[in-house]
């Protein structure tokens, strides 16, 4: 991937009270760079899964810990990186929320969604915690 154009930065306490407020950012952001309202709601969902993730599973809502969220512009599109300090996971080994054993679950479908409304999604374990980066394009008006 190219060097971003710009970056932005928000940390956040690891507590559902901030999910807007990273929301809201991410959404400044995407929305100064011509994304329509459909990318904007689905690059909100994706952010707002992932942080949500971060501050309910990672960190168990230890307000102590971060949430950094980097957003960045590229000359072909946006990308959304959400970083946590928890214990991290194999996302191959993520069970399949589609398989007939999980439809009831209520969770596990975060990595999915992201996969599926964004157009790149690399997620990296770290010594320290999880990475999840996603990337949505531009799309020629």
């Amino acid at each position: 991937m190219t060097k971003p154009l710009s970056t932005e930065q928000l940390v956040i306490p690891s507590s559902v009270d901030h999910i807007e407020k990273v929301d809201e950012f991410v959404e400044r952001f995407a929305t100064a760079l011509g994304f329509d309202r459909d990318a904007l709601a689905d690059i909100g969902i994706c952010v707002t899964e992932l942080v949500m993730n971060a501050i309910v599973h990672a960190h168990k809502e230890k307000s102590d810990l971060p949430v950094q969220v980097d957003v960045e512009q590229h000359d072909s599109g946006l990308r959304v990186t959400v970083r946590d300090h928890g214990p991290g996971f194999d996302t191959e080994t993520v069970p399949d929320p589609t398989s007939p054993e999980n439809l009831l679950d209520d969770h596990g479908r975060g990595i999915l969604i992201v996969r599926a409304m964004m157009d790149d999604v690399q997620c990296t374990r770290l010594d320290d915690g999880m990475q999840i980066a996603f990337f949505k394009r531009f799309v020629p008006k």
